[in-house]
């Protein structure tokens, strides 16, 4: 009796090894798309809805939530300059180039009702992340913006200081 349940069970451990060996090997099938069809042409005066991929010059975002204005990001950065309110917008990010950073790729805030405002993004990271090519990564930016200008409908979110790759805080 103790043989036959010690054959049955070397059977059922062999079938189980196929089974997983077959399960392991098979490669999933290359997709025809790339990550640069995904990318939405854009400008600060057009900008894309939140939740589409743009870019420029080799850097991509996607704007996937954000807090306008953003009262707790004062708990992490400190207070923000007097008549201004901290902006925090968490965007997915890309890019083509070796040896970029975090810091190198970060955001600029635009607005479309006072074309001379940008805003430069601070990271409540307290480290440099360095950033593989075509890779995605999740980064939380903040900005401080002049309380007058604190509109969701009016900010854009763009890859640089340029006039493409710039996506809207809300969806449309």
């Amino acid at each position: 009796m103790r043989s036959r349940s010690t054959a049955l069970l070397s059977i059922a451990a062999a079938a189980g090894l196929l089974l997983a060996g077959c399960a392991s090997t098979a490669d999933p099938e290359p997709t025809a798309s790339s990550a640069a069809s995904k990318v939405v042409e854009s400008s600060v005066t057009d900008p894309a809805a939140a939740g589409e991929r743009v870019g420029a010059n080799g850097n991509e975002l996607e704007v996937w939530s954000s807090t306008v204005p953003d009262e707790s990001a004062a708990g992490a950065l400190g207070d923000p300059d007097a008549g201004n309110q901290w902006v925090t917008v968490n965007v997915a990010q890309w890019v083509t180039d070796e040896g970029q950073k975090d810091v190198d790729v970060a955001p600029v805030l635009r607005s479309t009702d006072d074309e001379s405002f940008s805003a430069e993004a601070v990271s409540q990271r307290s480290v440099e992340v360095p950033m593989t090519p075509e890779k995605s990564y999740t980064f939380t930016w903040s900005f401080q913006v002049p309380e007058d200008l604190v509109d969701p409908q009016a900010l854009v979110l763009c890859v640089g200081s340029g006039d493409e790759g710039c996506s809207s805080l809300v969806a449309e």
